[in-house]
């Protein structure tokens, strides 16, 4: 049978309506009652009914991530340090993949009433309509993918891509290269890039001889297999450059993989960079030169946003920033 809220208040002395203040943290209860009434709980393993919960404080503990590639490790990292610090807090997150149609999804959270909802997925891949009407339906949204969004009513956490692409231009400057392709698999057309708008930049400032920016197709997608075939068209464009960065460290492998099998060596041939510092990249011959971003923390940065948000109705906004991780993808130029 299944151990209700009175079963509690009978082991611990107290009435029904003190195991609920204790549960929901609502108001003062004294310290030997409150103890008394979790040991009760403890003791008994009471699961409190989150459905007749939700009906009287208004609030289902119940969040959702939705991310671009769940393959991915980068993504996967960020979701862990989401999630923890979530539970630390009593809630449930729910996990969603940038796979299926997104705007259905807001729908469903909708339908679910849902807390709150942690975006990781690039704009294209939905309507920014339809994620205001989520804030509309009174549920709280933090946003990452450098999706351009109104501030004031969802919260955002971005990776601060502009600097880290000016860094991963002066490194490969600083080594002596002058001829640099970027293998984005995005497309140009894409509103808000700041990877692009970082390399574009950094072209500028340097003052690069030979650049290009190899774009990908719908659904520009950013796996190993993209990275290979960008590299290899690459190789049939122009075989000048000594030097490429590339979208992401999955890219980053499969261009290096091309690269080897159309006869040059990495990086005495060509360097190569990548962006993220999944675990995949210090283990990949050779280990990658990347630009690190501190997933875990930002994703817990996510959710310290969100529950703010959630809690006392204000929006924030905060900036992450990326590490140059010097491995053996890349190296002196003509070296």
């Amino acid at each position: 049978m299944r151990t209700t809220r009175a079963d509690v208040a009978k082991l611990a002395g107290v009435s029904t309506a003190t195991v609920s203040y204790v549960l929901n943290n609502s108001r003062g209860i004294a310290e030997d009652t409150r103890k008394r009434v979790l040991t009760a709980v403890e003791e008994l393993k009471y699961k409190p009914d989150m459905i007749a919960r939700s009906l009287v404080t208004n609030e289902t503990m119940q969040l959702s991530v939705v991310v671009d590639n769940i393959t991915n490790p980068f993504y996967g990292d960020i979701v862990l340090g989401f999630e923890n610090a979530a539970i630390e807090k009593g809630y449930f997150v729910n996990i969603c993949t940038g796979y299926k149609n997104i705007d259905e999804y807001f729908e469903n959270f909708i339908s679910r009433r849902l807390d709150g909802v942690f975006i990781v997925a690039t704009i294209y891949k939905f309507h920014i309509e339809k994620l205001y009407r989520l804030v509309d339906e009174g549920i709280k949204v933090v946003k990452c993918e450098n999706i351009e969004a109104d501030l004031r009513k969802v919260s955002s956490v971005e990776n601060d891509y502009m600097t880290a692409m000016n860094d991963a231009v002066g490194h490969l400057y600083n080594l002596g290269h002058r001829n640099i392709a970027y293998i984005s698999g995005q497309s140009k057309i894409l509103k808000c890039d700041p990877k692009l708008m970082g390399f574009q930049k950094a072209v500028e400032k340097f003052k690069l001889g030979n650049t290009v920016v190899l774009e990908g197709n719908a659904p520009y997608s950013s796996d190993i297999p993209d990275g290979y075939n960008l590299a290899c068209k690459l190789l049939s464009i122009d075989k000048s450059y000594s030097a490429v960065i590339c979208l992401n460290d999955l890219m980053a492998m499969g261009a290096i993989k091309a690269f080897n099998e159309n006869g040059l060596r990495v990086p005495e041939d060509i360097s190569v960079m990548g962006f993220d510092d999944i675990p995949y990249a210090a283990y990949w011959d050779p280990p990658i030169t990347t630009m690190a971003v501190p997933k875990s923390f930002l994703g817990s940065k996510a959710f310290e946003l969100l529950y703010t948000n959630m809690k006392k109705g204000n929006t924030g906004y905060f900036m992450n920033r990326l590490q140059l991780i010097e491995r053996k993808s890349t190296s002196q130029c003509g070296v």
